[in-house]
């Protein structure tokens, strides 16, 4: 119940900026800070049982973000600010969490790698570079029928 209301992005922004600002950027921003304070507060008692303690936690916070965000993908048509936004914002987060998982797992046997692996990419960046082309594609199509339609009427 609290996190769903600290997700609630009229806490974060103005009225104005709320409309227009994707919910999966807040909670990729509220996910980095969960994940912080993982690292700092609960990760140093948990190491007891498990020597990857923040390793583990930012790897799964990590899958259900990633799940949310799969969801997001599949139903984004073509490039706007907001799916821009929502990439940008995973991009930042994974990086984030990657960074968290190898500074907790410096000293393991592995080097963290075990962790690392279970980290599959969002590709944000290859998402985005996708989202261009194929914005960069239907412009130029468009461009062409408006010339041909100019060269009929001459």
């Amino acid at each position: 119940r609290q996190k769903l209301e600290k997700v609630d992005p009229s806490k974060h922004l103005s009225r104005k900026q709320n409309k227009a600002f994707p919910i999966l950027s807040v909670l990729a921003r509220d996910i980095t800070e969960l994940a912080f304070k993982e690292k700092t507060i609960f990760s140093p008692k948990l190491k007891r049982w498990h020597p990857l303690a923040a390793g583990v936690a930012v790897a799964t916070l990590h899958v259900c973000y990633g799940n949310e965000l799969k969801k997001y993908v599949k139903g984004i048509n073509e490039l706007t600010p907001d799916a821009i936004e929502v990439l940008m914002a995973a991009d930042k987060l994974e990086k984030e969490l990657v960074q968290i998982a190898v500074e907790d797992s410096v000293d393991s046997e592995d080097g963290g790698k075990s962790i690392i692996m279970e980290i599959h990419p969002y590709e944000a960046e290859a998402i985005i570079a996708n989202l261009v082309k194929s914005w960069i594609i239907i412009r130029v199509d468009r461009l062409a029928e408006l010339v041909d339609r100019i060269l009929q009427q001459e």
